[in-house]
């Protein structure tokens, strides 16, 4: 009832206030929102005194999907960004403030105000400035070229576009302005009625316009207009003085007489030539205008013009303008020269050819030569001559005659072999003569009458080496003949063993091998040799001594060149191996002088020394017991050089193979064999191989057993006699024996030629084996609970503990108080590495306010660990429990009545095992083997199900039981439908034939398939859920029993 009133007088309260004070504010209304405002803004603000700090005080009557309001703070925020042109330009919005029954409503009106949007020009290559138009020069004025595409979102509200011409510039001629752009619909055309002339290099413009709105937005591009050249000029032609030429008549044929020339102003512009009547005398290149003569011109010939009037035509591409031109050619006079012989007048000229004894005053040559002028003579001159020519020949001036002057005498071999005159024909007692030239050439013919002469003969003897190939060229002959292009033959006057030599070229050559050892081969011989010319008729003989030379051309012979020889490796130093035998068949010193070169490889270094041509055991021993030597099948080879004196020395190899034959001379040797293991590892654990080695080869083949020593008892270990690794045998305890002793004997095995045991050996190797101590053993406390009594005053150390373990000192066991120890009364005190007392720490209450009192009686667990400091996995724990009876201390007479307090104790051991599981590796190995096997199996089954594989009814015969065949499928698929009717409408009866196939049934059945038997061949029905089957042949007869 209580809680009700107040209730009532609350809302009294707030229904009174709200009557008096209430009135929904606005921080700003009307709200003017600029259309580019982003979402989330902050509008306005709603403020009710009532409702403030109140939540979900504030809402939109209506849910405003544009606007939104927060409910605590009244604040209003738009929710999107408004476009003028799109939304509304004006929201209404009612807001309500609401506290119990109290609610207040208000509008807030709020305004969307335009913003000027920015121009857009919608074409971007105009933008970039790669939008281009290609139009003719001869384009119409005012007709469209290019529009200005521009945007803008202020157009809806009746903002319109002004389109302006900022630049225009032109190439490669600058100033033009031939276009422009219409302001209203941003249209590019022409105009000017001035001719757009590409001729005049208005090849491009670059058009810079911009479009505005009235605000001054605008958006600017380039455009480019491509003027496109035409052919509109007509060809003229470069006119000639007074439009003639003169040429004379001996211009040769094939003259380019003059070159027309023609021009056009428009581009690229091909002219061609042609003549407007056809011409014979003269042609015309089409493309280059030159006028060339086709026949040769005469002017004495009256029946030959002497003017040829030209009418020329010039015509652009596409012979679309022709322009007209006639030229006069006039023939001129012109005085002819003297002709002459063209074979003296062309060319080199004429050419003579006269012996050397050409007599005297004898005539050679004479020059033809006339003057097509009627009444003309001829005198002749000579104009050049080689040298001495006129010494031999002179021209007669009158005839032109050349003759042989009878002075000179002629000489082939002495002269010269030509003579040449340059003879002018030309016109006689005229001031300004014409004339014709021409070469004489007068080449003198050779007449045998010289003899060979040899030269270049030397004087001392010719040295031949005895191993010049057959065929070498030894000495070359040269005789010479003045008789100019006489040959000369050479040949031997008697017949010399060895030699021969060539008729045409004189050189003497080895006919078969000569050999300085052979008696029947001369050391000294004197060739005689006849040089004789062309015709046999002159000869001259020299002489060529020749002295054969000895070369090395035999290599030393050995009497063997392979030696294998056995040795044991303890053969002594000094012993000879083997001495060599060989010679050499040179005739000659040094040739036949040996020396001998022994080679060693690493192997052999300093174990072989060769004096002269014998090979002794030194410096070093054989050694049979090497890698390297085993690497080398155990056996050294030798390698000796022989060679001779010779130059280039000749030699021969001997090869001696030594094969090495194994001693045992060594014993094996031991070294220190101190082994370490734990006393808690397992049987057959590795303790360590014995460390006994032999130099003997094979390295370390020993054989090893326990010769003695400290093993226990039982054995607590076991040696491998063929690797001596020793292994635990039986459990260790490093408490009870923490030390063994054992000898081992090794003895070698197979170092010797002789078979074992002749002569094995052996050594003896002392092993000791220490048990190293493991964390088994706990700590002990003695006692392990302990009762004492303090007064609760006491100050000094009232109880120590006694604590040991067998497996750590003392300094590694650590001590803790793990419980018991309520307000922290006592603590263990431990000076140095004994054990700890305990001590109190005076916190005990006793006579406290209202008999508020500690126990009397405590209890300690005091937990205690070994290996301080070391594996936190294996230290072991104890613990001792210490019962504290505390005696208060009080300064009042006590009371003569003493009540005894029982107390039970109670040992509490803490005890914290660490268990963990870890297999062997081959473990993890085999589930994960058998995991994957049973996948396998899996999935094998799924398929078999689903798969319906034949070659699984083996491994699962129930479940193929009722399978259809997979061969009778089809057979069943195709006369499914009929079947399936026919045996619906017709229900069965029981079969009552037991001679079906298997798993028949005498209960009524309805075959839904039809299959061929793959045996029989015969039809059968089967039903594909139970499985049952019924001969085709028996199941009409019964049906039709049925009906």
């Amino acid at each position: 009832m209580a809680f009700e009133i107040h209730t009532f007088g609350t809302f009294l309260i707030c229904t009174v206030i709200s009557k008096v004070f209430a009135d929904l504010l606005f921080t700003i209304n009307p709200v003017n929102l600029n259309e580019t405002i982003p979402a989330g803004t902050e509008l306005s603000r709603a403020y009710d005194p009532v409702v403030v700090g109140r939540r979900n005080s504030y809402s939109i009557v209506g849910n405003s999907e544009e606007f939104s309001i927060d409910t605590g703070s009244g604040v209003i925020r738009n929710n999107k960004v408004f476009n003028f042109e799109t939304d509304p330009k004006t929201y209404e919005l009612i807001i309500e403030s609401k506290l119990f029954v109290h609610k207040e409503r208000k509008r807030l009106v709020i305004n969307i105000i335009d913003i000027p949007e920015e121009t857009v020009c919608t074409d971007p290559q105009f933008v970039e400035g790669t939008a281009f138009a290609a139009i003719d020069e001869n384009y119409p004025i005012f007709q469209s070229i290019y529009r200005v595409m521009a945007t803008d979102e202020d157009i809806a509200n009746g903002e319109r576009l002004t389109y302006s011409m900022e630049t225009q510039s032109s190439m490669p001629a600058e100033g033009g302005n031939f276009f422009m752009v219409d302001s209203a619909t941003g249209i590019v055309s022409r105009n000017s009625d001035e001719p757009l002339d590409f001729d005049a290099g208005y090849h491009s413009f670059h058009l810079v316009m911009r479009a505005a709105d009235t605000t001054g937005h605008f958006c600017q591009g380039t455009l480019t207009v491509i003027v496109q050249d035409l052919n509109d000029e007509r060809p003229e032609f470069v006119p000639f003085p007074l439009d003639s030429i003169n040429v004379t008549e001996n211009v040769p044929v094939g003259t380019i007489i003059t070159r027309v020339n023609a021009t056009d102003r428009d581009a690229n512009s091909n002219i061609i030539y042609e003549f407007s009547t056809p011409q014979t005398v003269f042609c015309l290149d089409p493309n280059t205008g030159s006028i060339i003569l086709l026949q040769p011109l005469d002017f004495d010939n009256p029946e030959k013009p002497k003017v040829y009037p030209l009418h020329l035509e010039a015509k652009d591409n596409g012979n679309s303008h022709t322009a007209f031109y006639t030229l006069v050619i006039t023939v001129e006079n012109v005085d002819d020269p003297p002709v002459c012989d063209p074979g003296f007048s062309t060319g080199t000229g004429i050419s003579i050819s006269v012996p050397e004894t050409i007599p005297a005053s004898a005539a050679v040559y004479t020059v033809l030569a006339r003057d097509p002028d009627p009444g003309e003579t001829l005198e002749f001159s000579l104009l050049h001559s080689s040298a001495n020519t006129t010494t031999y020949f002179l021209l007669d001036p009158d005839n032109g005659m050349v003759y042989k002057t009878p002075e000179s005498v002629l000489d082939y071999e002495m002269d010269h072999k030509h003579f040449q005159m340059v003879v002018a024909a030309k016109d006689k007692e005229k001031i300004t003569p014409r004339s014709c030239t021409g070469t004489i050439t007068i080449n003198i013919q050779n007449v045998n009458d010289e003899a060979p002469l040899f030269v270049n003969m030397q004087g001392s003897p010719l040295n031949i080496l005895e191993n010049v190939p057959v065929g070498t060229t030894v000495l070359r002959l040269t005789a010479v003949d003045r008789d100019i292009g006489d040959k000369v033959h050479y040949e031997f006057v008697d017949i010399y063993r060895g030699f021969s030599i060539n008729e045409d070229t004189g050189e003497i050559t080895v006919a078969y091998p000569l050999d300085y050892e052979d008696p029947a081969v001369f050391h000294r011989t004197v060739l005689e040799v006849r040089a004789c010319d062309g015709d046999r008729v002159h000869s001259t003989t020299a002489t060529v001594p020749v002295l054969l030379e000895d070369v090395n051309d035999n290599p030393p012979i050995c009497s063997q060149e392979i030696y294998v020889i056995k040795l044991p490796e303890t053969v002594p130093l000094g012993s000879l191996l083997v001495t060599l035998k060989c010679e050499d068949r040179d005739g000659t010193a040094p040739n036949n002088l040996l020396t001998y070169n022994l080679i060693l490889d690493e192997l052999s270094n300093e174990t072989f020394t060769l004096n002269t041509n014998e090979i002794k055991i030194g410096p070093k021993h054989l050694n049979y017991d090497s890698v390297a030597f085993a690497g080398a099948q155990f056996k050294h080879t030798l390698i000796v050089q022989v060679s001779d004196g010779g130059m280039p020395s000749q030699t021969n190899t001997v090869t001696i193979i030594v094969k090495v034959i194994p001693i045992n001379e060594l014993a094996p040797s031991a070294s220190s064999n101190i082994f370490n293991v734990f006393e808690n590892s397992k049987i057959d654990t590795l303790v360590g191989r014995v460390k006994i080695t032999d130099q003997d080869w094979p390295f370390n083949n020993l054989k090893y057993i326990i010769a003695g020593g400290n093993v226990g008892v039982p054995p607590r270990f076991y040696l491998e006699p063929d690797t001596g690794v020793i292994k635990v045998l039986n459990a260790l305890d490093s408490e009870t024996n923490s030390q063994y002793f054992i000898t081992v004997k090794a003895i070698d095995m197979n170092n010797d030629i002789e078979p074992d045991p002749i002569r094995e050996k052996f050594t003896l190797a002392d092993v000791t084996v220490n048990v190293l101590n493991v964390n088994d053993e706990p700590p002990v406390c003695s006692p392990p609970y302990f009762n004492t009594f303090i007064y609760s005053t006491v100050k000094t150390p009232f109880f120590q503990l006694n604590c040991s373990d067998k497996d750590s000192p003392p300094d590694q066991l650590s001590y803790s108080i793990a419980g018991g120890n309520t307000n922290n009364w006592f603590t263990l005190q431990r000076l140095g590495n004994g054990s700890p007392s305990l001590v109190t720490t005076q916190n005990f209450q006793y006579e406290a306010f209202r008999g508020i009192q500690d126990t009397t009686a405590i209890q300690l667990l005091i937990e205690v660990t070994d290996e301080l400091g070391g594996n936190k996995g294996s230290q072991l724990t104890t613990t001792a429990t210490v019962i504290v009876h505390v005696i208060p201390w009080t300064t009042t007479q006590p009371s003569t009545s003493t009540n005894v307090t029982v107390t039970t104790i109670t040992k509490t051991v803490l005890v914290r095992i660490s268990r963990y599981w870890s297999p062997d590796n081959w473990l993890p190995a085999i589930l994960t083997v058998t995991a994957i096997l049973f996948l396998l199996n899996l999935y094998a089954m799924a398929w078999c199900f689903f798969k319906n594989v034949p070659r699984c009814k083996r491994f699962f015969p129930p479940c193929f039981t009722y399978q259809p065949s997979p061969q009778l499928h089809a057979i069943e698929k195709a006369d499914k439908i009929k079947r399936k009717m026919d045996l619906v409408d017709r229900p069965l009866k029981s079969n009552p034939s037991k001679a079906l196939l298997p798993r028949n049934s005498s209960a009524p059945v309805i075959y839904d398939g039809r299959a061929i038997d793959a045996v029989t061949g015969k039809h059968y029905l089967f039903n594909s859920k139970t499985g049952e089957t019924q001969w085709l042949d028996q199941y009409e007869k019964t049906s039709a029993r049925e009906y």
